[in-house]
């Protein structure tokens, strides 16, 4: 063992050869375990020689073999090391094999460097510096090419386990890892190790650790030329772990930055160093090499956002610090940490863009706020700072800032919920010019000084929350920050939470089908609608039953206000209901159904009139048999019948012929309803009475669509059953699921094609006999059938438009009954998946709904209106008035100039005076003889007393002493109350000169063109003032009054007979043509007046065959009206019009449109009672009581309105309680006795009446008492004048009272027979 060479040292000059030598188990302290040397001269190694197990102990080298041989007074290696490595010459022994020179290196130890092999230098160069670098083989180390063989094999050490060198330089660990940019206050990361010169890491073995330490020093410019104690920012000392590594960050050595402050207007500007020096060294020489120091040059990175650079003083250096958590800060490198304000979310970094919302199950819901920074100016120390501001809060907040003039705190700043009762949906924002929902103080916030007030239809808990009430709905709306989309869901509700989100409302529900290229056009109008909407949110009534609340949907329900029905259900009355599952069967079964219930009416109502014989064609063909010689009458038994008795079926075809009579009665009956059958004309009004019952369901089957509100199920049971009046079919449950897979535009063709459609198969028929009739007969009308036929044509065709007119109506107009839903858009009521088609007038349903609703509403009762003119009804039903008129003028004249009395006595008297003189003398004699017969009392005057007693010896029955008076009271010029001579003469004259102008059977035709009776009745006084002025007159007379108040009512009198003849000079003076219209307007004065009236008129054939035509055409229009009001069933369409179709468009289901509704029906039963247009009494009552019914469900209506709406105030549904129920039922009675009305009238003109069986015996009982006392009176007679006075033999009288009992009896049976097998006719 030694210091160096453990074996053996060579030193100075010297030169050693070795051959075939094995050096083992030696030890050196410092370098060489086995050998050193110190030589210029390389070792020779002749042979194969061998260092094996040699060691370099107590941090020495070398474990094999130490080359020491290096520059004078350096440590850099001799060049000599160039030519040898680590100055080894191996050679092959002499004589040997080429190769026989090698040496072995195996098991060898250095505690520091070289476990073989060692140089103790720096920089070798050449051949020792190859094998430094060379790369092992196997298990040797094959040094550069041309040099022999070295083999190293189980060799350790410190560093460098086979070859090593002195410590060179200390260097950048990892130098890609090396960090050049710091955070002030983060610790240094450089890491850096000590290499030999062949760029290994020195280190000891073991746990030894190197003897020095690497410092890490900051300096503001380059620390080697900074003056001693200035510039120097940091230094530390770093120790070199047992690796060799020296992990500076390890230390945590945190790097601190120069920085320094002023103020600069007001604000505080920090300002940095740009760049600092960090120099790592090595703090002695290790193995006697003095090492250069690493220098980096680096810059600062800012602070992070949580951070807030934090120095001693204004001038020194500092640290970035983190903030806490419910701090912010706006510029790390410039601002310090600051308290985060009330209303917000702080990080330590920034305050946060949302706030935390509680829900009602606890959770918690992230809503977006907008927060700026903005200069503030501290008043405290007159410095200005950035802070930040709440500039945006959600919708359901208020935005709470103070007005910068209070110097409100900005940590105030907040988002303030609105209370309950309040919402908002709109953003809360703050702008300079423009400040939104942004409250000065809390105070005033919770109050909800600028919320919303909750809508009526729903319950506000305070914030955005708007839930609907039951029965209403609230469209989803987008708040003004949102460009979210509505999403549906197939499983809930359209609007199941009504709710306003991070963005804005959301509405989850149903996707109910609908075209998007109809939804894209109102797309832009709907935003402009939403936009003009913006901060309110619109609660819409929901169809009755529809709407839930808290935004559910009823079954079977979905879409906007519930409006739309599911896929399985089917709109029907309003309501969906559930259709089968299978709907290929139902629609199959449909057609079925509907192909022979149309099939069987279309040949009942079009073509049975053309293949059954009517009475008239049998008898002509009778008459064409007998004239052709033939003897056998034609069979016209059912050819069924004919069939069964060929085969023997006696039995059978006696069925059969019943229920063929059966049916061909009740068929006459139906035909008779819709063409106007004339056999009960005179017994009872079936087909007014019918039109009424139809008229009165089918505007009570609208009710539930025209007022859409929670009627009881009584009602609508009964509205839903009285639909099929109204020839809606589809509207049946059953139906409605079979049109349910049909387009709103498709429903719409459906409905309104359906009239041309059947106009045209009714008209086929009649195109058959026409065509028929020019081929066969000679001419288009000359057919057997083409009366009958066409006549049928016009009665179905009228009735079947009557039928339809309210339903098509409705098809027709529903396509302009809209409602705004606001983000919803403006849908069609009738179908809300379709946009409304007013705000797109270009489309086909606009403008084809347009067409329509000019076509039927407007144009059914045009036509039919002018169907009638064209039959002359209105010339007709003017020349029946002015017949009525002549008659009611003619009597009231004759009543006016004459009596009874006085026309009896006239014809006792004869011929008026002639002209001639000799007629006069002989009228005069006439009158003198009268008068002296009928003066009893030969007091030269005659009274009334006188007068009636003549006239009861002339067999006038009954005499009315007050008209003989009032007749007499004209003449009695001397107002002595009786006639003398002079007085009775002229009235003689002036009655039979009346009487011959009047018979009282004249007709209008016939007055028009008589002057003179026209004449007479213009200047008549018809106001019978000369009369009054008489009576007057005499009254003052009799009573004593002055003479002067006597003669001023003779003035008065012969004023009243100047007009008389003033009238009578300007009727001479007019033309016949002239007088006649003058005529007629001065009677429909006096009717107005009252003096004279006109009775109620009937269409009762006096008009002739061209009345008989239109009654048998188009009389289902006006024959059950009086004639004046023939126009009457155009009014009563209009009335079917505005209450099925045009009070839909107002205020529809609320308490103003039942109300409406209610007055409307109300104004035409007003209008009714005052027109009285029907010309028979007990349909004039129907109609009365069927408007009456009419308006008292429409007023029950407003009542349950009212009921709903406290309801829907209060959040909850109207229950239905036993008076409830019991009103319903009372109702319900009211309208199925419209149903009844008929039957009861046919009952209560029946024999099955009491009353009438009581008034028949009462009246039989009085004719038979009076005929008692006729009896005993002629009896009385005979005994006492002996002349017989017996009339009739009595068994003819019996037999006339028991033809009038059984012929009543027999018209009754006759009736009600004819009700019962066909509803009457």
């Amino acid at each position: 063992s030694a210091l160096n060479g453990g074996a053996v040292l060579i030193a100075g000059k010297s030169a050693a050869e070795i051959v075939s030598t094995t050096f083992e188990a030696n030890s050196a302290g410092s370098c060489g375990g086995g050998l050193a040397t110190s030589s210029p001269t390389p070792v020779k190694l002749t042979g194969p020689v061998k260092f094996s197990q040699n060691r370099a102990e107590d941090g020495g080298s070398g474990g094999a073999f130490c080359s020491m041989n290096t520059l004078e007074n350096s440590l850099v290696c001799n060049p000599d090391l160039v030519k040898k490595p680590f100055m080894i010459d191996v050679q092959d022994l002499p004589g040997g094999a080429a190769g026989s020179g090698k040496l072995t290196l195996e098991n060898n130890y250095a505690s520091s460097g070289g476990g073989a092999l060692f140089v103790k230098c720096i920089i070798p160069g050449g051949a020792t510096k190859d094998m430094g670098g060379a790369t092992p083989v196997g298990d040797g180390f094959y040094p550069a090419k041309g040099l022999a063989r070295f083999a190293f094999s189980g060799n350790t050490a410190g560093y460098g386990s086979n070859t090593a060198t002195l410590p060179q330089e200390l260097v950048l660990h990892e130098p890609k890892m090396v960090q050049f940019q710091y955070r002030p206050g983060e610790p240094i990361t450089t890491k850096l190790h000590i290499s030999d010169s062949f760029g290994q890491q020195v280190k000891m073995d073991g746990t030894d650790r190197l003897p020095v330490t690497v410092s890490a020093r900051i300096c503001i410019g380059s620390c080697e030329s900074m003056v001693a104690g200035q510039g120097e920012v940091f230094n530390s000392a770093n120790e070199i772990d047992s690796d060799g590594l020296c992990d500076v960050g390890v230390q945590n050595k945190v790097l601190v930055w120069p920085a320094s402050q002023s103020t600069v207007s007001k604000r505080a500007v920090r300002t940095y160093q740009p760049l600092l020096t960090l120099q790592h060294a090595v703090s002695a020489p290790l193995q006697g090499v003095t090492m250069d120091p690493v220098q980096l040059n680096i810059s600062r990175l800012p602070c992070n956002d949580d951070e807030q650079f934090l120095q001693a003083s204004a001038s020194a250096t500092g640290v970035c610090e983190a903030c806490l958590e419910a701090e912010y800060i706006i510029d790390p490198d410039q601002s310090q940490c600051l308290e985060c304000p009330t209303g917000g979310i702080c990080n330590g970094s920034t305050v946060q863009d949302f706030l935390l919302e509680t829900q009602d199950d606890g959770s918690k819901l992230n809503l977006t706020i907008l927060w700026e920074i903005i200069p503030f100016n501290v008043v405290a120390s007159d410095t200005e700072e950035d802070r930040a501001r709440l500039i945006e809060c959600p919708a359901g907040y208020l935005l709470v800032r103070g007005d910068p003039l209070n110097d409100l705190r900005p940590q105030d700043d907040q988002c303030a919920p609105c209370p309950a009762t309040f919402y908002s949906v709109r953003i809360a924002s703050w702008f300079e010019d423009n400040q939104t929902l942004v409250s000065n103080t809390l105070a005033g916030a919770l109050t909800g000084e600028k919320c919303e007030p909750c809508e009526p239809g729903a319950v506000c808990a305070g914030g955005r929350s708007v839930i609907p009430k039951p029965g209403f709905y609230s469209a989803p709306v987008v708040s003004d920050n949102a460009k979210a989309r509505r999403a549906y869901s197939s499983e809930s509700s359209p609007h199941s939470n009504l709710d306003v989100g991070v963005l804005g409302w959301w509405s989850t529900g149903a996707l109910w089908e609908s075209s998007s290229a109809v939804r894209g056009r109102a797309g832009r109008k709907n935003g402009r609608r939403a936009a003009a909407a913006a901060g309110t949110v619109q609660v819409f009534r929901c169809p009755a039953d529809a709407c839930l609340g808290n935004g559910q949907c009823a079954d079977g329900r979905t879409g906007p206000v519930c409006g739309l029905c599911k896929q399985g259900y089917a709109m029907a009355q309003e309501r969906c209901e559930p259709c089968a599952e299978d709907v290929g069967t139902t629609i199959a079964l449909g057609a079925i159904v509907g192909l022979v219930v149309v099939s069987v009416g279309y040949y009942m109502a079009a073509w049975r009139v053309f293949f059954t014989s009517t009475l008239h064609e049998r008898n002509l063909e009778e008459k064409k048999r007998i004239a052709e010689g033939g003897e056998e009458e034609e069979d016209h038994r059912f050819i069924l019948v004919k069939l069964c008795e060929s085969r023997g079926w006696e039995t059978l075809a006696k069925r059969i012929s019943v229920y063929h009579r059966w049916f061909i009665l009740n068929t006459k009956t139906l035909r008779g309803m819709a063409g106007g059958n004339e056999a009960k004309k005179d017994n009872l009004p079936i087909q007014g009475l019918m039109k009424i019952l139809i008229g009165f369901y089918q505007v009570l089957s609208s009710f539930m669509t025209t007022f859409p509100i929670k009627w009881p199920e009584e009602q609508e049971n009964a509205m839903k059953f009285t639909k099929i009046l109204a020839f809606d079919v589809v509207a049946v449950p059953g139906p409605s699921c079979v049109v349910a897979q049909f387009s709103y535009q498709q429903k719409l063709l459906m409905y309104t094609m359906v009239p041309p459609a059947v106009l045209i198969a009714l008209v086929c028929p009649l195109t058959l006999c026409m065509v028929l009739g020019h081929f066969r007969h000679g001419g288009w009308d000359k057919h057997l059938k083409y009366e009958a036929v066409y006549a049928n044509t016009w009665q179905m065709a009228v009735f079947f438009l009557f039928l339809y007119y309210p339903t098509v109506s409705v098809a027709s107009l529903k396509s302009f009954s809209c409602q705004e839903l606001g983000a919803e858009g403006n849908l069609l009521q009738a179908d809300f998946s379709v946009a409304c088609p007013i705000d797109n007038p270009a489309s086909f349903i606009f403008l084809y709904s347009a067409t329509v609703a000019v076509l039927y509403p407007i144009g059914i009762p045009v036509g039919l209106y002018f169907a009638m003119r064209s039959y002359g009804i209105p010339q007709m039903a003017a020349a029946l008035r002015r017949q009525a008129i002549c008659a009611s003028l003619i009597s009231t004249y004759k009543r006016h100039t004459s009596s009874s009395e006085m026309e009896h006595l006239t014809n006792y008297l004869g011929k008026g005076p002639g002209d001639d003189e000799k007629s006069q003398l002989r009228f005069k004699k006439r009158c003198r003889t009268l008068f002296k017969n009928m003066d009893e009392d030969g007091s030269g005057t005659l009274s009334a007393e006188e007068i009636a007693h003549q006239l009861s010896k002339l067999d006038m029955a009954k005499i009315e002493i007050r008209a003989l008076e009032k007749m007499m009271m004209t003449y009695d010029t001397d107002l002595t109350g009786e006639l003398s001579m002079e007085e009775f003469e002229p009235m003689m004259a002036d009655l039979l000169a009346t009487s011959s102008k009047f018979d009282g059977l004249e007709t209008w035709d016939q007055v028009a063109v008589n002057e003179t009776q026209m004449r007479l009745l213009f200047s008549h006084d018809w106001m019978q003032q000369e009369e009054a002025y008489h009576r007057l007159q005499t009254k003052m007379v009799r009573e004593g009054e002055k003479q002067q108040l006597v003669d001023k009512i003779g003035v008065e009198i012969q004023k009243s007979r100047q007009t008389m003849h003033d009238k009578a000079l300007e009727a001479d003076s007019l033309s016949k043509s002239v007088l006649r219209n003058r005529l007629l307007f001065l009677a429909d004065q006096l009717i107005n007046k009252g003096i004279i009236s006109v009775p109620q008129l009937s269409w009762d054939g006096s008009g002739g065959e061209k009345e008989d035509l239109a009654r048998l055409h188009v009389g289902f229009l006006f024959k059950n009206y009086e004639v004046t009001k023939w126009q009457f069933e155009i009014l009563e369409m209009w009335r079917k019009l505005l209450t099925t179709s045009v009070l839909v468009f107002f205020y529809k289901g609320s308490i103003l449109q039942l109300a409406g509704g209610f007055f409307l029906m109300f104004f035409f039963l007003v209008l009714t009672m005052r027109m009285r247009p029907f010309a028979d009494v007990r349909l004039e009552k129907m109609q009365i009581w069927a408007l009456l019914v009419l308006c008292i469900t429409l007023f029950y209506g407003v009542i349950l309105n009212a009921d709903q709406s406290v309801a829907e105030a209060n959040g909850s549904t109207p229950q239905q309680t036993q008076l409830g129920t019991a009103v319903s039922l009372i109702i319900l009675a009211f309208q199925m006795s419209v149903l009844f009305l008929p039957f009861a009238t046919i009952i209560g003109e029946s024999r099955l009446n009491p009353l009438n069986v009581w008034y028949q015996f009462k009246e039989l009982h009085t004719e038979a008492i009076e005929r008692a006392k006729e009896e005993a009176e002629e009896a009385r007679v005979e005994r006492e004048t002996g002349v017989s006075t017996a009339g009739p033999p009595q068994g003819q009288a019996t037999g006339r009272r028991k033809s009038s009992l059984f012929s009543g009896f027999g018209v009754w049976g006759l009736g009600f027979g004819g009700w019962g097998l066909g509803v009457g006719g």
